[in-house]
């Protein structure tokens, strides 16, 4: 047990530190970036990005394999919820010149919502990695069915192998989908169906090669008068 809790105390104090150079990063490119090389610009919004997903699948390993579960759970509407996550990879969505489709109308779904935001990021940081070369598209769709509620994100990327299809889900699989893949950790899906899992939340994945992938994301339909 106190090794599990020294463990933790490290990674806290570990991504405490690592985010001191990452806000002045931040401050630079929202402050200075006029000055910068637009493509000097992207490379630091890119890694930027990537140091904090980083840095937030290593607190929620921490923190699913950790003593202690900090869940808070309450209504969360799920369109304002994906849309700041949809802000946080901006940068990265405007420079392969994504077009973007959302259709999400104001469902309410009870979950912890950093727990949340965290499994959406990472399925649309997936869809990001593997975009299709030439107008890449991401759809983002919610609807009420008579036991839950959907939410589906699709992309035109190069999609899963059906081989590869069953154990996307393992940790550190990576698969065999391109060079891309190559890079990868195989820590996201991972993380994101242990997420799922304490929040109750099932997923389901579609993909074609070479021609997309599809998470469905549902959600239990809890009694609330806002839904």
């Amino acid at each position: 047990m106190t090794r599990v809790l020294d463990y933790e105390e490290y990674v806290e104090a570990w991504a405490h530190e690592t985010k001191t150079p990452l806000s002045l990063l931040t401050m630079l490119l929202d402050n200075r970036r006029d000055e910068l090389p637009e493509n000097f610009a992207f490379k630091l919004d890119y890694i930027r990005n990537r140091m904090q997903e980083f840095i937030s699948q290593m607190l929620f390993y921490s923190r699913l394999k950790g003593t202690q579960k900090d869940y808070l759970f309450e209504f969360i509407n799920l369109h304002t919820c994906i849309g700041e996550v949809l802000d946080d990879y901006l940068p990265l969505l405007e420079e392969k010149r994504f077009q973007i489709k959302m259709q999400v109308p104001d469902i309410f779904v009870y979950s912890d919502r950093r727990g949340l935001a965290f499994l959406i990021s990472q399925v649309i940081s997936n869809s990001i990695k593997y975009s299709s070369d030439t107008c890449p598209q991401l759809c983002i769709k919610a609807v009420r069915t008579d036991f839950n509620f959907v939410l589906s994100v699709s992309d035109n990327g190069i999609g899963v192998r059906s081989c590869d299809l069953p154990y996307i889900f393992e940790k550190g699989f990576t698969g065999d989908s391109g060079d891309g893949r190559k890079k990868a950790t195989g820590m996201g899906l991972y993380l994101a169906k242990e997420i799922a899992k304490d929040l109750n939340i099932l997923l389901n994945v579609e993909s074609e090669w070479g021609k997309g992938f599809t998470m469905k994301i549902l959600f239990p339909i809890v009694d609330d008068s806002r839904t």
